[in-house]
């Protein structure tokens, strides 16, 4: 009995290897690209691309705000240019009805459509802000595509700029928002990396759910194979009768196979089970409830219409007053009370109140948001941080520094990171986010230290398991030539 278990264990790893081993082969190879070319972003490390494509606002003489109702709440409220005319996104909520809108401020009519000759001229003034030498061309329209998959505001227009990178605009039909911008390498090397590594193809990815079941499972069977190898691997490695050594009783590939899978195979296993937490699977290392409603003591009741309405003009009467060139007037809120952050055509910003007057994030703004955010009877720690922690950090998903950390002793530690300038909460490290750091971003990416240190490692590592799972690979489409007839090597 226990000679025709091990017998079976033996060949579903062998099968298992067939069906898995070259999916694996995919993640290590497309994992080597990624250490040096992530997913391109119009907001790679502290750089905002989009905002820095906007022409300053230029407001109308008289200026027209939508009419919606005076009990809508607001989520969003955005005012710069859209090419030569100045528009406010709207993302309103009243009862069933509401929609995240684009209103021309000229005339307060809705703008139903982004059309070919107004995306032009967006790439246009985006091309010459960024020095981008070309004459932009429409490519296509499309809902999706890989490097737009899971984006809102499509279909997109894809503007060429026809310049030597060959820089392709992703824009939105809905917005006019520059939501990707791509060069010619950096979609080769995206098509090499990180489409393949995470399985981005846009047929699969338009359905999410579909998308992480295929990641979820395909990484368990992973760990599945990995496991079933360590067993073998390890049962085989045996003491030759003739010697009294520890040996493999496997030659050629299959010996380099059984020896460096007993040398990266753990690792295997490491970066296949963090890519699994990666999805955080059933709701696994989510962040709690307590951590939303913290937040939303610092934000407070959400800001209407008939509350937003007034302090937007305050805003357009302190920007007509001043001799600043404005990209961007975007809207944030605490306490219940709207509040505006101004980003200026050089890349500062600033934070105005509701009156349109500066209102700086001072000291006594910090700490009041830090006694919000921590709730009655707590003693939060505040502090500026301009070096990064264990959870916020460059490379992180959120890493711009410096950053405002207030640290909840009380709330399970938990570690608020709110912008210095417009007091936003950009990331929370409650329990779940400082697990998901320890299963998913520290075994996935090692990001215990620095570059170009941990770059180096990472690459070496990554030829050990990439031997592993190639010479899996091949022996498995061996096997398949073979009609999937076994070696006949010993099991004993």
């Amino acid at each position: 009995m226990k000679a025709r278990l091990i017998r079976f264990l033996f060949a579903l790893h062998r099968w298992s290897g067939v069906v898995l081993g070259l999916l694996m082969l995919l993640w290590c190879l497309s994992g080597f690209v990624l250490i040096w070319s992530p997913y391109p972003s119009t907001t790679p490390g502290d750089r905002d691309y989009r905002v820095e494509g906007l022409a300053p606002i230029a407001l109308p003489e008289q200026i027209a705000l939508p009419e919606i109702p005076s009990d809508a709440t607001l989520s969003t409220a955005r005012v710069e240019m859209l090419a030569a005319r100045p528009v406010i996104t709207l993302a309103w909520q009243a009862g069933e009805d509401g929609g995240r809108d684009l209103f021309d401020l000229s005339t307060a009519q809705k703008i139903e459509e982004v059309g070919e000759a107004e995306a032009l001229a967006v790439a246009k003034t985006y091309g010459a802000r960024h020095s981008i030498a070309g004459e932009p061309s429409i490519k296509a329209k499309k809902e999706r595509d890989e490097f737009s998959v899971g984006m809102l505001g499509g279909p997109f227009w894809h503007v060429g700029l026809n310049d030597p990178e060959a820089t392709t605009l992703y824009i939105s039909s809905k917005t006019g928002d520059v939501r990707q911008r791509t060069t010619s390498s950096l979609r080769f090397w995206t098509w090499m990396g990180a489409i393949p590594h995470w399985l981005y193809f846009s047929e699969l990815r338009k359905d999410g759910k579909l998308w992480g079941n295929v990641i979820i499972y395909t990484s368990l069977a992973g760990c599945f194979l990995t496991v079933l190898g360590l067993f073998v691997g390890i049962r085989q490695f045996r003491r030759r009768h003739s010697t009294g050594r520890l040996a493999s009783p496997y030659h050629g590939a299959k010996f380099w196979h059984h020896m460096l899978g007993l040398g990266f195979g753990v690792l295997v296993l490491t970066w296949t089970f963090s890519g699994f937490t990666s999805m955080q699977p059933w709701g696994w290392l989510e962040s709690n409830d307590e951590t939303g409603e913290a937040v939303g003591r610092l934000s407070g009741e959400p800001v209407t219409w008939d509350k937003a309405r007034p302090a937007l003009e305050a805003q357009f009467a302190s920007l007509r007053g001043g001799q600043r060139d404005v990209a961007l007037i975007g809207f944030s809120q605490s306490e219940g009370e709207p509040n505006f952050l101004w980003r200026l055509a050089d890349g500062s910003r600033e934070r105005f109140g509701p009156d349109g007057a500066s209102a700086p994030f001072d000291d006594a703004a910090r700490n009041r948001a830090a006694k919000l955010l921590a709730g009655e009877g707590a003693t939060p720690k505040v502090d500026l941080m301009t070096l990064g922690d264990e959870y916020y950090y460059p490379g992180a998903s959120s890493s711009d520094l410096p950053i405002l950390r207030v640290t909840v002793p009380e709330a399970r530690g938990t570690r608020f990171y709110l912008d210095p300038v417009s007091g936003d909460v950009r990331f929370a490290a409650d329990p779940g986010a400082r697990d998901f750091r320890w299963w998913h971003m520290a075994p996935h990416r090692l990001d215990f230290f620095a570059s170009p240190l941990r770059e180096i490692v990472v690459f070496l590592l990554m030829l050990g398991v990439t031997a592993v799972c190639g010479l899996g690979a091949w022996m498995g489409l061996k096997k398949l030539a073979r009609g999937g007839k076994l070696d006949g090597q010993p099991l004993d």
